[in-house]
Parts: C-alpha cells; sequence; structure tokens
C-alpha cells in the first residue's frame, strides 16, 4: 500500500484546522496540526511533512511570514513544498496575487480562503510534485535562470 502524503497545516483558527484536518484526513492524508508559528515550526521539525500548509495571517499579521521565511533559509527545511492560505483578500481587501511578496515569502503555492476543497486536493499533488523537480535541479542552472530573469526584469 503507498504511504499517505504527511501535511502539517499552521492555522491560528481551531475551528478551521479541525475542520481541514477532518476533511484532508477522509481524503487520505496524515495530518498533523499547529495553532501557531512558533509550535508549527516544531511540528515541521519533528514530522518532516510532505508538504506545508500555511496561514498567513495568524497570531501576529507577520507569523505565517516570518514561519515561511525560516523554513526558506533553513537547509533542512526549505525543500519542503508550502502551500500559502490566506483570508487577507476577504478580511483587508487585499489580493496576494496582485501584491505578491517573494523577497519574504516564497509559498509554491497560495489559496485564499474560504479555500476550495477540490481545488487544494489537486494542488497539494501537484504542488510536491513541482517542488521535487526543482530539488533536483542542479545549482549553477538555478542561478542561471535567476540572473536570466534578472536580466529580463532589467530589460522592461
Amino acid at each position: 500500500m503507498e504511504k499517505s502524503l504527511k501535511i502539517v497545516l499552521v492555522d491560528d483558527n481551531t475551528d478551521y484546522l479541525f475542520t481541514m484536518e477532518t476533511f484532508l484526513s477522509r481524503n487520505g492524508f496524515e495530518v498533523k496540526t499547529s495553532e501557531d508559528a512558533e509550535k508549527g515550526l516544531e511540528l515541521i521539525r519533528k514530522e518532516s511533512p510532505d508538504i506545508l500548509l500555511l496561514d498567513v495571517m495568524m497570531e501576529t499579521l507577520f507569523s505565517g511570514f516570518e514561519l515561511c521565511k525560516q523554513m526558506r533559509m533553513d537547509d533542512e527545511l526549505k525543500d519542503i513544498p508550502i502551500i500559502g492560505i490566506s483570508g487577507m483578500g476577504d478580511e483587508l481587501g487585499i489580493d496576494y496575487k496582485q501584491w505578491p511578496d517573494y523577497e519574504y515569502f516564497k509559498p509554491d503555492a497560495f489559496l485564499d480562503k474560504p479555500v476550495d476543497k477540490q481545488k487544494l486536493l489537486r494542488l497539494i499533488p501537484e504542488t510536491i510534485e513541482k517542488a521535487k523537480k526543482r530539488k533536483k535541479r542542479p545549482k549553477w542552472k538555478e542561478r542561471m535562470d535567476q540572473q536570466w530573469a534578472e536580466k529580463a526584469s532589467h530589460s522592461h
């Protein structure tokens, strides 16, 4: 039997955690949850999940951003794919996709709340697959791509 994918879900809304944990478990995932970024980071280190579902705005405005940044700077955690999830659009009228901050917040994918659960089920394996391909790329090729992207952005 195929090993079920392990998901860590970090969100400060306990009702949302319960709902999503139940939904994802029923769909064959192993789910671990945390209500705050600090405990979430400990859980991620302990569990080594296949993917992280991360609420962007939690107990403090930037805790989700901060957790993502810490993971991306940590050699052991940087390759874990992250799906950022946020109610920013609803709560603040901000469309994250319109104002992404790739310097600070680099999720592999992004979903707005309320989460379209069927879209999430499709996005989880897609995101994991993309992250695996990215991980296999040699560093020199990544640097070359980055330089090309920088040149392209300066030429406009």
